[in-house]
């Protein structure tokens, strides 16, 4: 699963998928919904921010949720420990509808946009409700997303092709972070390729590597992570068929929280 800090929670489709109007009702009055993602994804932040900062759980005490121990620099929960679960991404997709709706009223005085505005008002309550009774997921070493690799075209032996490839970081007791958005480059006759990854962070121990001819057929490329700073060649054998990628660290325990979340 993504990380919160990891980008968007939700995106338009799933707003769309909510709401198959709200598009439409954003560009009628001049609403930038991609906007409208990011304020809600701040005011969340915010919200589970506090909350968080009141749980009277100590990552650094093991506990029957949690029998390691996180760095003793890091006393509380942090927004790049949290995972996105089902119910964090309804109440994100739940805020950003109010938000979009809360404007289309503003902007016309309409009936109609004003019992949308309550109803995803209600609705995000309800969401957050679930987060607050199911918990937060957590994660206690985050591995962020990747960038997106560099991927170089050489000379080799190779048919021409347009390659498709997607990377992710590897932490140190294995888990793997969301992959990084495709990159692709074509190449032609008596080539190969090479990949490199781009600003690993500090926790990242290795990398996986996934490639395709087709961004619907992009699979696992290598047996054992590849080493940081080492780049990886398409072998003159050409890709494998490997595993798909995945999506991101499962949460290590669910941490819950105190009676604080109350807006919608």
């Amino acid at each position: 699963m993504a990380l919160f800090t990891d980008g968007s929670i939700s995106t338009l489709e799933h707003l769309v998928s909510q709401d198959t109007a709200v598009l439409d009702v954003a560009s009628t009055e001049s609403i930038d919904a991609g906007t409208k993602l990011v304020l809600a994804q701040e005011e969340l932040g915010i919200e589970l921010t506090a909350a968080l900062s009141r749980s009277p759980f100590s990552l650094t005490t093991p506990s029957a949720w949690w029998p390691g121990s996180i760095a003793a620099s890091q006393s509380t929960l942090r927004l790049s420990n949290i995972v996105v679960t089902p119910p964090l991404r309804l109440w994100h997709s739940f805020r950003t509808l109010s938000l979009i709706y809360r404007d289309a009223y503003n902007n016309q005085l309409n009936d109609r946009y004003l019992g949308k505005w309550n109803a995803y008002n209600d609705l995000a309550r309800w969401a957050s409700g679930m987060v607050l009774q199911t918990g937060v997921g957590v994660v206690s070493d985050p591995i962020p997303i990747a960038q997106s690799p560099a991927v170089d075209v050489l000379s080799g032996t190779l048919l021409a092709s347009t390659y498709y490839v997607q990377v992710a970081w590897v932490n140190g007791r294995g888990e793997e972070g969301m992959p990084s958005a495709v990159a692709s480059v074509s190449a032609p006759d008596q080539s190969s390729i090479r990949v490199s990854t781009i600003d690993p962070p500090t926790n990242a121990v290795a990398w996986n590597l996934y490639a395709g001819i087709s961004v619907d057929a992009i699979m696992l490329q290598i047996v054992m992570p590849v080493a940081l700073g080492q780049a990886w060649l398409i072998p003159p054998s050409g890709l494998a068929a490997g595993r798909t990628a995945g999506n991101g660290q499962e949460p290590n325990y669910f941490q819950q929280l105190p009676r604080y979340l109350q807006r919608g």
